[in-house]
């Protein structure tokens, strides 16, 4: 009895530990769930929250699902190791010196093939651009602050292309530009709408996001 005791239970142990591990695709899986090959993921992928992550740990990696790979839903890895810069990078810039507003055409060398570029947080510190009469009211021209792409590479322009500052007058431009690397990210085309002269109207189209 002790014998058939003693089998029965090493037998039950033996088969907890063969279900410890799953390996699809692999006959000796490494891990609960090893997968050697491709993953797809059609339907959702639902995850924990990624945890704070110090300065000081290593060897982790991101996996990433892919939208336009055939069949869609192809999980790939985002493998930090390999990056020479971030999928999203945040960077400061501040302008001086300036001749009157006018910053036409700054060429921020970032390859437009490789990179989507933002701005944000803008800030005009300084003298104000002053009003014109036009007819029975005043003018504030037109003030233009964008990003474009010019000879493959990203530019910036701001300033009033109606009105300057005074002579004497100063100012400094603040913003930060947002860089996305397409290797993650892409640039929608843009949409254009004829209002047909009215403040309100519907979109003519709607993006394709996926």
């Amino acid at each position: 009895m002790l014998y058939k005791t003693t089998l029965f239970f090493l037998i039950l142990l033996f088969s907890n530990s063969a279900w410890n591990q799953v390996g699809i695709g692999t006959q000796n899986p490494q891990a609960d769930l090893h997968v050697a090959g491709e993953m797809l993921v059609q339907e959702n992928f639902e995850i924990q929250p990624l945890p704070s992550v110090s300065l000081v740990d290593e060897d982790f990696k991101f996996l990433t699902r892919v939208y336009n790979s055939s069949p869609a839903g192809e999980i790939t890895v985002l493998n930090v190791d390999s990056l020479t810069v971030a999928p999203i990078n945040v960077i400061d810039y501040r302008f001086t010196n300036i001749s009157l507003d006018n910053l036409r055409d700054v060429n921020l060398q970032y390859d437009a093939n490789k990179y989507v570029v933002g701005v944000a947080n803008f800030r005009y510190v300084g003298d104000a651009i002053k009003k014109i009469p036009v007819g029975n009211t005043t003018s504030i021209g037109t003030f233009v602050l964008r990003t474009f792409i010019s000879n493959g590479q990203w530019h910036l322009e701001i300033r009033n292309r109606d009105l300057n500052l005074n002579v004497g007058d100063s100012l400094e431009y603040f913003i930060t530009l947002i860089v996305y690397d397409k290797s993650y990210y892409r640039n929608l085309p843009p949409i254009t709408t004829n209002l047909g002269g009215s403040n309100s109207g519907t979109a003519s189209s709607v993006p394709d996001i996926y």
